[in-house]
């Protein structure tokens, strides 16, 4: 791909914070479009919005190829694909992969302690993280779904809660010295009982995404008319659609 290659990024808006901040809202993009965070919850749903905004972009005939800040995010990216032009994206879980620099890490900090809830400046930008602003959040939501049924929301809200009930850790991860974000997640973790950790991000995946330092070992490149797909090994791969 030649450096005067027009490129979309499509990107998750947890991302926004780190987006702006390494100037991934200004050229060599010819457009940057965000989703809603969150859509991983319902993976179909992240699916087929990702796919919408693929189409989306793809009609615009400038684009050449779309950079997805993305990781597989639950399952939730797979089976995506595009008709003409080549998707790149992290090969990562989820957005907490990509802001520590990859799964390796991401994977050892869950190995020492498996009760760690990641939060960043976007999660708590979204007041969707764990901590007292959750539940009425939660609950605006379930209200919003069953508006006649209280007994169906509070049941549906307790248990929201007790799938946090095997955290014990408010891990935050920061790429942009974001000191309010990070006194929020330190006041969720008093609110919790939970111990808060300061985790160091790596902004390398993030920052080579924008600046088209796509290795294969750490970003997949899937070719018009493949679908982003999973191997044996759990190993990002493309495949024909």
């Amino acid at each position: 791909m030649s450096q005067n290659t027009k490129y979309a990024l499509l990107a998750c808006d947890v991302f926004k914070e780190e987006l702006t901040t390494f100037g991934g809202e200004t050229p060599p993009w010819h457009r940057i479009e965000y989703l809603e965070m969150g859509l991983h919850d319902q993976p179909d749903n992240l699916r087929s919005e990702v796919q919408a905004a693929i189409a989306r972009l793809e009609v615009d005939p400038a684009i050449e190829t779309v950079l997805l800040a993305y990781g597989l995010c639950g399952n939730g990216l797979l089976g995506v694909h595009a008709i003409r032009c080549p998707l790149i994206l992290p090969r990562a879980h989820d957005c907490i992969s990509i802001l520590l620099g990859g799964t390796a890490p991401h994977n050892e900090i869950l190995k020492e302690n498996p009760g760690t809830y990641f939060y960043s400046p976007g999660w708590v930008r979204g007041k969707r993280v764990p901590g007292p602003d959750r539940e009425a959040h939660i609950r605006e939501v379930y209200s919003a779904r069953y508006p006649d049924d209280d007994e169906m929301v509070d049941d549906l809200v307790e248990a929201d809660a007790e799938t946090f009930a095997h955290h014990s850790c408010a891990a935050y991860v920061d790429l942009t010295q974001n000191a309010d974000a990070e006194t929020y997640c330190k006041d969720c973790a008093k609110h919790l009982g939970w111990q808060f950790r300061r985790l160091q991000g790596d902004a390398t995946m993030l920052q080579d995404l924008l600046n088209r330092n796509w290795d294969d070992t750490r970003y997949l490149t899937v070719p018009p008319g493949h679908s982003i797909a999973l191997n044996n090994q759990s190993e990002l791969v493309s495949e024909p659609s």
